[in-house]
């Protein structure tokens, strides 16, 4: 009989908690699944994807590049 470890990896995502990326989103569709669902869920995480990576930037730019361009005036 297997010795089981304490981890499930039976449930996926991080540490078998189901939570997958950076959003804890667990849009699990194949490929080759067209729905309406599918295909709006991953748009609409693509769409949160790209907000957040904006954020990142705006914040860097707020706290490192603008009080560097006014330091020089």
């Amino acid at each position: 009989m297997p010795k089981s470890s304490g981890v499930s990896s039976g449930n996926g995502g991080i540490m078998g908690s189901g939570i997958f990326g950076m959003f804890g989103t667990v849009i699990q569709c194949k490929d080759s699944d067209d729905s309406f669902y599918c295909n709006f869920m991953k748009g609409f995480n693509f769409f949160m994807v790209v907000l957040f990576i904006l954020f990142i930037f705006y914040n860097i730019y707020i706290f490192f590049i603008a009080p560097a361009m006014k330091k020089r005036r």
